[in-house]
């Protein structure tokens, strides 16, 4: 048994409730977060889909965003990663500029190409594509820690995406090697699954993902669907297929899952999509609240 369609919102365009890309999202208190890329902003709506409100614009200044593309939501703070500006920006949950952190560059605390985000127990983790590593800060945006390098194998990445916490365990989806690693919070490489391919279990270009009642719900982009494993990477289920009807994918981006709810954004077809959690599951997690 898998999810159910339960409803969706969305267009093309540049207007209230209309996105161009949209990407990253998280849900809190009730609320959907979306950073719509190529608006160079971020929505916010009900959980039915109802617009609520935006801020951000195109450019580099304080508040300004340069094609966003993850977001997390922790203590009335909203983390948004500015991918071509190299750096995180913290806003309320108004949209009101905070702070930030990061440039350009492979040191610590700057970043290479900046991907996901997700916070947990008042650390931010990001992931970094060309270096291939994770990055830990404070909230302040004080570097902590890192891990990983460019390459294939046991902990180490070509492309790092999605991210999240759960249990004392770091999850990192690979876009090119396929796969999920899992790691410890101070970065010691636990396990990882996933091989090439369209079967059941199998990846192609995993994006986002998140960690829900000890089930991790990964964005299968090249396939057109989410697929769901357990904690040690077994395959459970998936929902989604290639296409445009209800239910159906071009180009999933990223998932969120909220009270038995997952919420997925489709970039290819400039709308979230909604769908019911077969069976109630005992969740020690929020999305954005870890």
């Amino acid at each position: 048994m898998s999810e159910v369609f339960v409803r969706k919102w969305g267009s093309y365009g540049s207007g209230d409730g209309q996105f161009d890309n949209p990407q990253g999202i998280a849900v809190y208190r009730d609320e959907v977060f979306i950073v719509d890329e190529r608006n160079h902003r971020v929505q916010v709506f009900t959980l039915a889909g109802t617009f609520l409100r935006k801020w951000g614009s195109y450019g580099s200044g304080d508040g300004q965003l340069d094609d966003p593309i993850d977001v997390a939501v922790y203590g009335d703070e909203v983390f948004v990663v500015d991918w071509w500006n190299y750096r995180v920006q913290v806003f309320t949950l108004d949209g009101v500029y905070k702070r930030q952190w990061g440039v350009y560059g492979e040191g610590d605390g700057q970043f290479t190409e900046t991907r996901g985000i997700t916070v947990s127990a008042s650390e931010v983790f990001v992931t970094d594509r060309y270096t291939g590593r994770i990055q830990v800060f404070t909230l302040a945006g004080t570097f902590l820690r890192k891990w990983g390098a460019y390459g294939t194998g046991d902990g180490l990445f070509r492309d790092p995406r999605g991210i999240d916490v759960y249990a004392g365990e770091v999850f990192v989806s690979e876009y090119w090697d396929v796969n999920v690693q899992v790691f410890t919070l101070a970065g010691t490489f636990l396990r990882k699954w996933g091989v090439y391919g369209s079967g059941d279990g199998q990846l192609l270009s995993p994006m986002a993902l998140d960690v829900y009642g000890d089930e991790v719900f990964v964005v299968d982009h090249g396939n057109g669907r989410v697929q769901v494993f357990d904690l040690a990477g077994a395959f459970k289920r998936q929902l989604g297929s290639l296409g445009y009807d209800d239910g159906q994918f071009s180009g999933p981006w990223s998932v969120a899952v909220y009270k038995d709810e997952v919420f997925v954004s489709d970039r290819g077809n400039n709308r979230i999509q909604v769908f019911a959690v077969p069976k109630k599951v005992d969740h020690l997690t929020m999305v954005g609240v870890h």
